[in-house]
């Protein structure tokens, strides 16, 4: 990205804040950004109207307030991913009203990643929390990072097994530059340097209430599916698990009791058609690298199959997101390959997952 296109992206960030409903879809359809804020007929055409209205009435912000917001994103170690950057995620990318950018603090790589979202209630029992760790721990253990929110309760419980096992992503509420709540500072650093936090807002944000459903679209879209550990009824979660029904996404749940009011959502959930998970034994059988993940496999061949997903990445694309040079990631894939874990597709490499097909040892 060219300084003028983040200049222009900053610049929107700036004029609008919150206020980005549908933006990230005009982004998408190839609207630009320069359209967008000399305020168009036909860029502001393709906005909802009170995100169209926020941003015709918006102030033009000086080049120097730019440049200081530039300044506090380095300050803070973030850095700016709109919308057509290589390193956003296809996943989020694809989901109704997508976030126009994401400022991100650690590894981007993590963001393409296969995430699973676990989330649950902030006020969790003492088998939930465990359970969520756990869950966590063996997802990630099986090459999978964890996606949640950073709260109280479930999401730190998921973070944690997580950092255990592997790698996790954190997705704020508030500018990139705030850790709500303060007291998970530490947990924010730790998953920073394993795998890294994410918002859509602005630095500088604080926590406002509209903005936790806002923010669980993002949960769920990072996801290729959301487990619903413990949640009450009303709770965010439902609203999470809501965003991946929209989104196309599975969503699995953990049953509980019928007199257990905190875990009421789930059983609203399982009633309307998620999939229950009625033992971590049962993971393999939803999750299918945990059934091609091997006892003492090559940590470097289990990211690259990571960063591959579900997807066929093209070789710069892998280069890119592994950071290794061509011919030694030629020598991890034709290994891969021939040890059947991966096949040439569409011009990438896909993942093979049928269990005839796997190494010896697995």
């Amino acid at each position: 990205m060219d300084d003028a296109a983040a200049h222009s992206y900053l610049q929107l960030a700036l004029r609008l804040g919150y206020r980005t409903r549908g933006l990230g879809d005009a982004l998408r359809a190839g609207v630009a950004p320069p359209d967008l804020l000399a305020a168009r007929p036909a860029a502001l055409a393709s906005l909802p109207p009170a995100t169209a209205a926020a941003l015709s009435t918006a102030r033009t912000v000086p080049a120097q307030a730019v440049g200081e917001f530039a300044a506090r994103l380095s300050d803070c170690g973030a850095q700016l991913l709109p919308i057509h950057d290589a390193l956003y995620p296809d996943p989020l990318r694809s989901i109704p009203d997508p976030p126009p950018w994401l400022f991100c603090r650690g590894d981007p790589a993590a963001l393409s990643a296969p995430l699973v979202a676990v989330v649950g209630s902030r006020r969790a029992s003492h088998a939930g929390l465990r359970l969520a760790g756990q869950l966590a721990r063996q997802l990630a253990d099986g090459g999978y990072a964890i996606c949640s929110g950073l709260a109280l309760g479930i999401d730190a419980a998921a973070h944690h097994g997580a950092l255990a096992g592997g790698s996790t992503v954190a997705v704020l509420a508030t500018g990139i530059d705030a850790i709500y709540p303060r007291r998970h500072a530490r947990l924010a650093l730790d998953i920073e340097q394993a795998g890294c936090l994410v918002s859509e807002l602005p630095p500088g944000s604080p926590p406002q209430r509209g903005q936790f459903p806002r923010r669980n679209r993002i949960i769920s879209g990072l996801a290729t599916a959301t487990v619903i550990v413990e949640a009450a009824l009303p709770s965010g979660s439902l609203h999470t698990a809501a965003a991946a029904l929209e989104q196309g996404r599975d969503v699995y749940v953990l049953p509980w009791s019928i007199l257990h009011a905190g875990g009421a959502g789930c059983l609203y959930l399982l009633r309307d058609g998620a999939i229950p998970l009625t033992s971590l034994d049962e993971l393999e059988d939803h999750f299918p690298r945990l059934s091609a993940a091997a006892p003492g496999a090559d940590p470097v061949e289990e990211r690259l199959l990571g960063l591959i997903g579900d997807g066929a990445p093209t070789l710069g694309a892998l280069a890119q997101a592994s950071g290794l040079d061509s011919s030694d990631l030629l020598a991890l894939l034709g290994g891969l390959e021939a040890a059947g874990r991966v096949r040439r597709e569409d011009g990438g490499y896909a993942r093979v997952y049928c269990k005839p097909c796997q190494w010896a040892g697995s």
